[in-house]
């Protein structure tokens, strides 16, 4: 311990940064990536020396987590002190208040209403350098705004966001816009924004927008109704330079365009796509294909209803050879989620896939395709071409998994290849009762 403490600080924080650094999954696509730091692994640390203190200090209280208590606790058995008393008093051998060192800020308040304003205005002003906020707030309709505007303006340094249940009645977010807090991060979850305040946020955000994660999201009306992201709104969101891009929405080829034009380092990506027609639908593949540095791809074939939970899940409209080219061209691929009513695929999708072996693969459903078109440039096809391959394709597709077991190629990959009963048999609930062959690799946390 002795020739430890020899070192100079600088490189004793290194030290304390490596071995305490939370390391998350980046092939997990995750919104909220706090705390930084295992508590657990800082406090041995810390209770040490009064120098080791010192330097595990800021790291100790970086990310705070507080949870709003039930209205029917019991807090007569224990003293529960207020998240705004932690924040204010000095730690041990310091003069700065705790909050001084908060970076990231978590706040559940899904327990119970919480209309306490002063309260939010005051936990604002303690967090000033506060770079990272969370708040999951209670569903229910609130009588007052969110106190998001005691937050945009007392943390100037305010860079990533992430609301669930938060509805832009009083037009809450504007205040981002009024004080200038330019995001790196915004995901919202079941929340509403009103449309020009969206519009501005989207043009102060642009030159440093990297990732968006929108589920359930809808424009804030005056007649206190919710509507539907226009496309015109869209088209201007997806124009940000993005590495990490997830919506609950579905899209049509002008928007995935759109994506792959302006985001070409994309890494991460979730897209729902509604499109039928097999040109659309095939060049739509083939635009994704082009996103060479995509490590994390989710996509699904369905018809949302923006204004319920209602979906018509729909196939994939392409020939097989465009899955072919798409496997050929993402050699960063590491997890893929390919959800839809079918799938053509060729037997050289799988086994080109597999030559860098992915972590985590989900298909579902596919059908086997036998190879009736030449290996010309898939993308320097007319309409027509296009059209007819699919419709031939079709004509010879095969839904059976027996169809996949005759190809000997495969042989390695046969533990992957399930059937729709097998499947869920196996914990994998959220599969179809449609999807007849499956091919699963890995996803083990999505087993019940």
């Amino acid at each position: 311990m002795s020739q430890l403490l020899d070192l100079p600080n600088e490189i004793l924080e290194d030290i304390i940064h490596i071995t305490a650094k939370v390391d998350y999954n980046k092939y997990r696509f995750i919104g909220w990536q706090y705390p930084c730091y295992h508590y657990d692994e800082l406090q041995p640390i810390a209770l040490t020396c009064r120098r080791l203190y010192f330097l595990c200090a800021p790291y100790l209280w970086r990310d705070k987590e507080f949870i709003l208590p039930y209205e029917d606790d019991d807090r007569k058995r224990e003293h529960t002190p207020m998240a705004t008393d932690v924040l204010s008093t000095c730690g041990l051998f310091h003069s700065n208040l705790r909050g001084h060192y908060v970076r990231s800020l978590s706040r559940d308040l899904t327990n119970g209403m919480h209309f306490d304003m002063n309260n939010s205005e005051l936990m604002a002003q303690l967090v000033c350098h506060l770079r990272a906020l969370r708040i999951d707030f209670h569903p229910k309709t609130r009588s007052e705004p969110y106190g998001l505007q005691f937050f945009a303006q007392f943390c100037p340094s305010l860079s990533e966001l992430y609301l669930e249940n938060c509805r832009d009645t009083y037009d809450d977010f504007r205040s981002f816009v009024k004080y200038g807090r330019s995001f790196t991060s915004l995901t919202l979850l079941c929340c509403t924004i009103q449309h020009d305040t969206l519009h501005q946020l989207i043009d102060l955000c642009k030159p440093t927008l990297r990732s968006l994660l929108f589920q359930r999201v809808l424009i804030e009306q005056s007649s206190n109704k919710a509507t539907s992201i226009p496309t015109p709104l869209y088209e201007r969101l997806l124009s940000c330079h993005l590495t990490r891009l997830a919506l609950s929405d579905s899209l049509g080829y002008g928007l995935v365009q759109i994506i792959v034009e302006s985001s070409p380092h994309l890494e991460n990506l979730a897209l729902i796509l509604h499109e039928i027609d097999p040109v659309l639908v095939t060049r739509s593949i083939l635009s994704l294909a082009m996103l060479d540095k995509l490590v994390i791809l989710s996509l699904t074939f369905r018809r949302v209803q923006p204004l319920s939970t209602m979906y018509e899940r729909l196939p994939c409209c392409a020939p097989a050879r465009a899955w072919s080219h798409f496997a050929s061209r993402l050699p960063s691929l590491q997890v893929i989620h390919l959800s839809a009513s079918r799938v053509l695929l060729h037997t050289d999708f799988l086994s080109h896939f597999f030559e860098h072996p992915r972590s985590h693969v989900m298909l579902h459903h596919i059908a086997w395709c036998p190879k009736t078109h030449g290996n010309d440039d898939l993308s320097s096809n007319g309409e027509r071409a296009l059209l007819d391959e699919y419709i031939d394709d079709l004509a010879y597709a095969n839904d059976d998994i027996e169809a996949w077991k005759k190809e000997k190629e495969l042989g390695k990959l046969m533990p992957y290849l399930f059937t729709g009963e097998e499947a869920r048999a196996n914990g994998y609930r959220s599969l179809e009762i449609t999807d007849r062959v499956c091919f699963i690799k890995g996803f083990s946390d999505w087993r019940m």
